[in-house]
């Protein structure tokens, strides 16, 4: 057996030594597939600039037969060979038969393809198109009763998302929506979520030849507690009026609706809009006001009313006028050492109050008073101010009462009467 092994490999030997022999000098050419080589399109900004792109073939793979040196096909393998395509004859939407060209590393040559075959690649274009589109935010699911997402006051690290594409792709893209999922959600949402490309009716749309141009958009979105409150007017006695017997104050909306903070809803009952004197109210057609709805800077009105109406009409009086006379007028609080005149010799003034006490009202019941509380030298007019006699059910109505008054020094003694003592 052992004589038997140098006579087996001198045997191989020889083997391989005719085999070489064969390929490299009885037949040195030879033929070789290779597969998967991805196409180099050239000219792809030109075709930009021209209001183009591909759709398909963009991607596009080969396979080619090639004839050479057996030692050249063995040194090319699919990733080392370039097959490259020119667009320039792309000029307008359609499909295309776009020729290829076939190169090789440095060093080798004598390689050709196999002619039987037409080196070419099928691609399509069409239109391109770009814009922006808004970021918005769609909700679903049931939101809890009594919370409200505050879709204002959300915080988007990007307002709009640049799309681009085939145009008529990117001309079904309206929005980049959100979805938010309402349902359990009581705390403020805060993190990256990804979009969807939707439509006008919030629908998501196939596209996939458009890019955008962000992935992920951070988002913070308040979630408030929300509450319904009335809305308050204060009326305040006055012109002979009381509001608990003779007002009647109706108010438009009568309620709204307020968010914020459970904390900031916690101590809000109603919402106060102004304050009326009755005074100011006439008798017979009452008062209409528009009034501005104002609220903390904590909390936010959510009804979308930003005034009310309000309507106040009196019941159950009548007025009657009264002329009094200077020496009617109490004087009070003048300056020691000053003389104060009244100028003004009668005056009409209206009382409103109940019938049955307006009917015996003369003006001996009428106490009217002028004060000179920090007047100095001069001429001018002070309100005067007045008091019933025997009850607080009537009271002056309408002008403003004033008086011209003349304050000057003094070169006799004050009386009692004129220093108001």
């Amino acid at each position: 057996m052992k004589s038997k092994l140098p006579t087996l490999l001198l045997s191989f030997i020889v083997a391989m030594g005719l085999w070489l022999y064969v390929v490299t000098t009885v037949s040195p050419e030879a033929d070789q597939n290779y597969t998967g080589i991805p196409v180099v399109f050239e000219n792809e900004t030109s075709l930009l600039d021209r209001g183009l792109m591909l759709v398909s073939g963009e991607n596009a793979t080969v396979s080619v037969r090639l004839y050479g040196k057996r030692a050249n096909l063995n040194r090319l393998t699919s990733s080392n060979i370039i097959v490259t395509a020119d667009l320039k004859a792309v000029t307008e939407p359609g499909k295309y038969e776009l020729e290829y060209k076939v190169s090789y590393p440095s060093g080798i040559t004598n390689v050709s393809l196999d002619k039987r075959i037409t080196p070419s690649v099928t691609v399509e274009a069409v239109e391109f198109a770009e814009k922006d589109v808004p970021v918005e935010l769609v909700f679903q699911g049931e939101q809890q009763e009594g919370l409200i997402l505050d879709q204002e006051e959300a915080m988007l690290s990007a307002e709009t998302v640049h799309v681009s594409g085939a145009k008529n792709e990117v001309d079904q893209v309206t929005k980049a929506g959100i979805l938010i999922d309402r349902t359990g959600l009581t705390e403020n949402l805060v993190g990256d979520f990804v979009y969807t490309l939707m439509n006008e009716n919030s629908e998501p749309v196939d596209v996939p030849h458009v890019e955008t141009d962000t992935g992920e958009i951070h988002l913070e979105l308040p979630v408030e507690h929300i509450k319904e409150v009335p809305l308050r007017v204060e009326l305040v006695d006055g012109g002979g009026a009381r509001a608990d017997i003779h007002a009647v104050c109706e108010i438009e909306p009568a309620t709204i609706s307020i968010s914020g903070s459970e904390e900031a809803l916690k101590s809000v009952t109603e919402i106060s809009l102004t304050s009326i004197n009755l005074g100011d109210v006439d008798t017979t057609k009452g008062m209409e006001v528009s009034v501005e709805i104002k609220l903390p800077d904590n909390l936010k009105n959510r009804s979308g009313v930003t005034e009310a109406k309000v309507t106040v009409t009196l019941r159950g009086l009548m007025t009657k006028t009264l002329t009094l006379t200077r020496d009617q007028i109490e004087k009070i609080q003048v300056p020691e050492g000053m003389r104060a005149d009244i100028l003004t010799q009668m005056l009409d003034v209206t009382f409103r109050g109940p019938a049955s006490q307006l009917e015996t009202l003369t003006a001996e019941d009428v106490t009217a008073t002028v004060d000179f509380t920090g007047a100095k030298a001069g001429t001018y007019t002070l309100p005067l101010s007045f008091t019933i006699n025997g009850t607080d059910r009537v009271g002056a109505y309408g002008n403003k009462y004033n008086v011209t008054v003349m304050l000057s020094a003094d070169t006799t003694e004050p009386s009692e009467a004129e220093t108001g003592e």
